[in-house]
């Protein structure tokens, strides 16, 4: 299992807004590639001194072929919503992690 983790550090003035659309609009548009098998949108429990909350996306793909097909075919379209509707006010970074325990 290869999962690929997007982290989202935004600050708590806009972070009712931000799962709103995360929840009602993001997430269905990632879902509609069909590239992975389940995902996880969660919290991070640490609040930042700046008053910052980190959210994480986590995708779980079964191989490398459906990740990459992802990256390839579908993440370019998603950013670019995910940029349209927040612009500079959240600051993201990625990471492709195995599941601990499973042979490659």
């Amino acid at each position: 299992m290869i999962i690929y983790n997007t982290s989202y550090i935004l600050h708590s003035t806009i972070e009712h807004d931000f799962c709103k659309w995360m929840t009602d609009k993001f997430i269905p548009l990632v879902k509609e590639t069909g590239t992975f098998s389940q995902n996880y949108f969660s919290k991070v429990m640490v609040q930042q001194e700046d008053g910052s909350q980190t959210y994480s996306l986590q995708l779980f793909f079964k191989n490398k072929a459906q990740l990459d097909k992802y990256r390839e075919d579908f993440e370019p379209r998603c950013l670019a919503i995910f940029i349209a509707k927040f612009q500079t006010n959240i600051l993201t970074f990625s990471s492709t992690m195995f599941e601990h325990g499973v042979n490659h």
